[in-house]
């Protein structure tokens, strides 16, 4: 009898059928996810990477220190000056040992550039010192989204001031961009001038914290012209005497607290002693704290957060905040440099305007800022549209403008970029200084070199060597 034959495949089970289409699933992801990879080796390239990268980190670094700052100004609330001091003088040491190792080991710094004059430097710090000020004392009672609301005033400022000493002309579509940034601005402080929602802003600070765009925008023009004939400024050796000078000026404007409302009035004679108690909130000691009677156990009319006083000190880990701060703004500047030596100041003020709104919409999560978190409210979302669209006109028009004149027959001139980088505060607000270097005249000897060059006639080297030089000779 003939042994039964088996069939070549056996039935499938449901247990096999449900491993097949597992294993299908998982060859279509695996396929998905290669072809995704592959699409994205393809398509972008390492330095397209590289600068994407940067600009992430730029972005991501900028957000981070405009939340940092505004929790350290609400720590030293009741120590403006103190506050000012601090984030001038802490980054002298800072920056002075990067500048002494370039100079020990490196030649990023050489001689040329450590005689440029000093007193360029110090019209620099002394502009920057007051904008700092302003920016300090103002911001205390200042909102974190109010701040980089009004930050964006720097454009319309710098505009009118460059086309004053600069005698820089701008495009419809620019003015257009500043006029809709300014009505954005007049929006935001509506609350605060007609008294309504105005939870963390007093408007006499509100104006203050406005006021340090004037200085900001000065110090813009000033390194415009005071910096036209700098070939290659080591920005390190730079920020070293803007902080040096910067901390010195800074010092002497004490005088002006005098005349300022609660919490940063500060009389001559409370100099020291509020510099004393800073210094204490800056190692988590508390000087101002609620006094009870201690037969009624009330809070007594002469204690802090009573009805009208000054809030109590929260000082606790306050130098935590302030050295988390400090290395993150290091970074965030170092990131403004990488952005702009890798992408272009095209690049970087795109992603200026890109970190507005998510430094905005950050400042409102309680997850992030606990009890400093600001909600947004119906007129600082329609101020900062009215803001965003203004930038986004600004941007453009300033982009048609650059090519237009890069096309220009009769430019001769270069764009040198100047960082801006401020070591205590506002990279927020900033796009970098453009500098218009002028191109000397092209001589006839080169203009006719090029013409032989392009009916294929070669000039011999001997000749070019007795030849004058390609620029400046106009015989």
């Amino acid at each position: 009898m003939s042994e039964e034959k088996q069939p070549l495949l056996s039935p499938l089970n449901e247990n096999d059928i449900e491993n097949l289409k597992s294993d299908l699933s998982n060859v279509k992801k695996q396929s998905i996810i290669q072809r995704f990879k592959d699409y994205v080796k393809n398509s972008i390239s390492k330095q397209t990477a590289t600068v994407l990268f940067y600009v992430v980190l730029y972005i991501l670094s900028g957000v981070i220190n405009s939340l940092l700052l505004k929790k350290v100004m609400n720590v030293f609330t009741n120590y403006g000056f103190f506050l000012n001091q601090l984030t001038n003088y802490g980054y002298v040491p800072i920056f002075g040992i990067i500048v002494l190792y370039k100079i020990l080991f490196t030649n990023d710094i050489p001689k040329e550039t450590r005689s440029f004059p000093q007193w360029k430097f110090v019209i620099m710090g002394a502009l920057d010192a007051v904008t700092g000020y302003f920016v300090v004392i103002g911001g205390i009672k200042t909102t974190g989204p109010l701040q980089q609301l009004l930050n964006q005033s720097v454009i319309p400022f710098t505009m009118l001031l460059s086309f004053i000493f600069l005698k820089e002309r701008y495009s419809l579509i620019q003015l257009g961009g500043a006029l809709i940034i300014i009505g954005g601005v007049v929006v935001s402080l509506i609350p605060s001038l007609t008294g309504g929602n105005t939870s963390g802003n007093m408007l006499f600070y509100n104006f203050f914290y406005l006021i340090s765009m004037i200085p900001y925008a000065f110090s813009n023009v000033y390194k415009a012209i005071g910096f036209s004939t700098v070939e290659d400024m080591d920005v390190w050796y730079l920020q070293f005497f803007d902080a040096f000078y910067q901390s010195l000026v800074g010092t002497v404007l004490f005088p002006i607290n005098n005349w300022l409302p609660p919490p940063s009035d500060m009389k001559f004679n409370q100099v020291i002693p509020q510099l004393k108690a800073g210094g204490k909130c800056l190692g988590g000691i508390n000087t101002l704290v609620e006094q009870y009677n201690s037969t009624t156990g009330e809070l007594l009319p002469t204690s802090c957060n009573y009805d009208g006083n000054l809030g109590c000190d929260n000082c606790h880990g306050a130098w935590v905040i302030v050295l988390i701060y400090m290395a993150v703004n290091v970074l965030y500047n170092v990131f403004i440099l990488l952005v702009l030596k890798h992408a272009g100041a095209t690049v970087f003020s795109i992603a200026n305007t890109l970190r507005l709104p998510l430094t905005n919409i950050a400042f409102s999560f309680k997850f992030i800022m606990g009890s400093d978190s600001s909600p947004f409210s119906g007129l600082s979302v329609v101020g900062l549209c009215i803001i965003l669209l203004g930038l986004g006109g600004y941007r453009v028009g300033s982009m048609i403008k650059q090519k237009k004149d890069a096309a220009s027959a009769a430019s001769n001139t270069e764009n040198q970029v100047i960082p801006k980088v401020f070591p205590a505060q506002f990279g927020e607000v900033f796009s970098p200084i453009i500098i218009k270097k002028k191109i000397p005249p092209k001589s006839q000897t080169h203009l006719r070199n090029q013409f032989f060059g392009k009916l294929g006639i070669t000039v011999p080297e001997s000749k070019l060597r007795n030849q004058n030089s390609i620029y400046g000779d106009q015989s």
